[in-house]
């Protein structure tokens, strides 16, 4: 599918199609495109448009280069933190001096809600660099809301597992707690990914856009979309952001990896006191079993076959072998 969008009157206005012309036109979003409309877009911009095979290569001459007058990047978001199924998905960027393409397969909250972002401050996006800015300072935005998400996420569980008096590890249920903890794992690990891409774009957006993008000897440098030194601030801050929030992910994922040894500590401990009852219990049935094998032999001189009270007294041998190692292990606490 293909929109176009336009900037009117500090609105982001929509249009369903590919656009007849690019005059006027702000922003082009591929959404799962096929590849009659992969070919459009190339013939009316004249950019190869990456393809889904090409968008998941994780080198970085794949996801950060120059092609023509265009800049192509792609990121790693997240998506599906709310059916709780994070999952990794990739956006490219393809910044023209003066519309702005996007290829996905996905739907990011963050693209869902740019417009209303748009329209609170049209000024910081009625270029396609500006827009693009726009699009990546909500993109961080998203990655700090699910980075808080995920640390409230840690903090139940570690309420669960640590505060919760009365009780026991079996109560609690750890196989859930660890599921739960698997899947918080899963979306630092994509939020990392994420970080990192687009740590490594702001340098390679600041450095074309500035004409210090790296060319081969005699080659010309193409006239490519250039930041305003009001943008150029935003990039900084959104460098300041990611640094915080890398800072931030890492201390989130050390409580993670606490709370996942903490786990499966309890889940240890818990099966230690099954094994001590089952070892107690053995040990309580092993002399009564005795007695009983002994007297069970089939042997003909035995005395105490021929006693009127050898039955009772080899149950009462019985009850006495076991009550005495009880009486025992209650002395030492152990049961």
């Amino acid at each position: 599918m293909i929109e176009h969008h336009i900037l009117s009157n500090g609105a982001l206005c929509s249009v369903e199609g590919p656009p007849e012309t690019l005059d006027g036109v702000l922003w082009v979003d591929l959404c799962n495109p096929t590849r009659w409309e992969e070919r459009l877009i190339e013939e009316r911009v004249g950019v190869a448009v990456p393809t889904l095979a090409e968008m998941v290569e994780i080198e970085d001459s794949s996801r950060l280069y120059i092609d023509g007058t265009a800049m192509v990047m792609t990121i790693v978001v997240i998506e599906g933190m709310d059916t709780g199924r994070p999952r990794r998905a990739q956006l490219t960027l393809v910044l023209l001096p003066h519309v702005l393409i996007t290829v996905r397969y996905a739907n990011p909250v963050p693209l869902r809600t740019i417009a209303a972002r748009v329209a609170r401050h049209p000024a910081e996006s009625d270029s396609a660099p500006r827009l693009m800015a726009t699009i990546l300072e909500a993109f961080v935005e998203r990655i700090a809301d699910v980075l808080e998400q995920v640390s409230g996420e840690l903090t139940a569980i570690s309420d669960t597992v640590f505060f919760e008096e009365g009780k026991g590890p079996q109560e609690q249920d750890l196989k859930k707690l660890l599921q739960k903890l698997g899947r918080q794992n899963r979306a630092l690990s994509i939020l990392r990914e994420s970080l990192l891409s687009l740590d490594r774009l702001l340098p390679f957006l600041r450095d074309a856009t500035s004409g210090k993008a790296a060319r081969t000897e005699g080659e010309v440098l193409p006239q490519l979309a250039r930041l305003s030194a009001k943008g150029d601030k935003r990039l900084k801050a959104i460098e300041r952001d990611l640094k915080s929030l890398s800072a931030y992910e890492s201390q989130v994922e050390q409580e993670l990896t606490f709370l996942h040894s903490a786990t499966i500590g309890l889940i240890g401990v818990e099966q230690n006191k099954i094994i001590k009852v089952l070892s107690v219990a053995t040990a309580l049935f092993l002399p009564p079993t005795l007695v009983g094998t002994v007297y069970g032999m089939n042997f003909h001189n035995m005395p105490e076959l021929d006693w009127r009270y050898g039955y009772p007294l080899a149950l009462g041998v019985m009850v006495l072998s076991a009550g005495l190692p009880y009486l025992w292990f209650r002395r030492k606490k152990w049961l």
